[in-house]
């Protein structure tokens, strides 16, 4: 059993106070929110597109609308991880290029919803430059967690 595990059942596996206090771990979690929304939103965009039914346009709207609401929680927790978890370690590296592509990410996704809350407004669909960049985004976000899974040691570098 590792140090990390060992430690995680000496606080107390069920221990709410002991978890929101650990200093990194509200990252890892908050992450995937934008995330899924954000994918769950391409989807939605791809299904009202292909199937011309309005109502998976609003769904990919308010997906969209809820990834661009976490993502200050998300960016805040990121930068709290690097801050305690790395120990305030120097940019550089794969940290600066996650750092980079998180916020890259992060502004796509809020242009792209500005975007879309004019379109949803004037209740015309989307076009191609707004595929796009989403198509852009997607791949971002991509990369970034990538990069992510590698500073957490989830993933091999």
């Amino acid at each position: 059993m590792n140090a990390t595990m060992t430690g995680w059942i000496a606080a107390g596996a069920f221990d709410l106070k002991a978890a929101i206090q650990a200093p990194h771990a509200q990252h890892p979690v908050l992450v995937h929110f934008p995330i899924a929304l954000f994918i769950a939103s391409a989807v939605f965009e791809v299904l009202a597109m292909w199937r011309k039914q309005p109502v998976f346009g609003a769904v990919a709207y308010f997906n969209l609308l809820g990834a661009a609401l976490s993502l200050p929680f998300t960016i805040a927790t990121g930068l709290g991880a690097w801050r305690w978890q790395l120990e305030g370690a120097k940019l550089k590296g794969i940290l600066q290029l996650h750092l980079l592509c998180a916020l890259t990410s992060a502004a796509l996704i809020l242009v792209l919803w500005w975007k879309r809350s004019r379109l949803h407004a004037q209740q015309r669909q989307p076009g191609a430059g707004y595929f796009a960049l989403m198509t852009f985004g997607l791949l971002m976000i991509t990369l970034t967690g990538h990069l992510g899974g590698i500073l957490s040691g989830v993933e091999p570098p």
